[in-house]
């Protein structure tokens, strides 16, 4: 069993479980709605100037120093303490992130970033590949909002447009934790076949259900906690298929 660590988090204020930021949010509640508000700013900045896709861990980097500048003084660096999902898996160990970053990286190149698909195929692809990048889980905060802009910047310049609308927050945590813990990406095939649309389907809808961060009214995610890692439970969580697909 992994146990909880021994010390505190280098993240939070501390004596709190909130964490440390440069807007003065001293509970989680004021915390959120000025990470809401910033986060919601810089986003609609992205969008009005979308890069081209790069699909590297680097890229990720600079899209979550982006949306998070105003909100974290860590915004944009890779995580330095093990996190897991509230009690559950941990994601990419510190000690084997490398490991996880090249296979992540060298998986999305081979599918040269999604390019040139099917919508059968892309929709495949796009949830082999999006797993991988949610094992890594390189920030301490902001993944997904992170992660959904990188697949609308890989989609755009692979002929498609991601419509996060029409799935809720509750749908794509699970859809993610399904494939984290057991390697099946069938939920994210079905989420993503949701979503998936043409150019002119993206166009035809409403811009503010397309930008608006998701939504599920009465759901709650589970926050990302620290866990220190041995290095026996490091060895047993390498044991799980999703690492041995990595180390093939």
């Amino acid at each position: 069993m992994i146990g909880l660590p021994d010390a505190p988090d280098p993240y939070l204020i501390p004596g709190t479980d909130v964490l440390r930021n440069l807007v003065g949010a001293t509970t989680a509640k004021d915390l959120e709605a000025a990470e809401n508000d910033f986060v919601s700013v810089r986003a609609l900045e992205l969008r009005t100037n979308q890069p081209e896709a790069q699909g590297t861990l680097k890229q990720l980097q600079w899209i979550h120093y982006q949306l998070f500048q105003d909100v974290y003084d860590w915004a944009g660096q890779i995580r330095t303490v093990d996190i897991a999902k509230g009690t559950g898996q941990v994601f990419q160990p510190l000690a084997v992130f490398d490991m996880g970053v090249q296979y992540s990286e060298r998986v999305l190149r081979g599918d040269h970033l999604l390019r040139g698909m099917d919508r059968v195929t892309f929709i495949n692809r796009l949830s082999a590949n999006y797993d991988n990048f949610n094992i890594l889980h390189p920030f301490r905060e902001g993944n997904g909002r992170t992660q959904r802009i990188f697949w609308d910047l890989i989609a755009r310049d692979a002929g498609w447009r991601l419509d996060w609308s029409r799935i809720t927050k509750q749908e794509n945590d699970r859809a993610s934790q399904i494939a984290r813990d057991s390697a099946d990406e069938s939920a994210l095939i079905s989420m993503f076949s949701k979503i998936v649309c043409t150019p002119d389907e993206y166009e035809s809808r409403s811009s503010d259900n397309i930008t608006t961060h998701l939504q599920d009214i009465g759901y709650v995610t589970i926050p990302n906690i620290y866990r220190k890692l041995t290095e026996s439970e490091i060895n047993e969580e390498l044991k799980r298929d999703v690492y041995r697909r990595m180390t093939n």
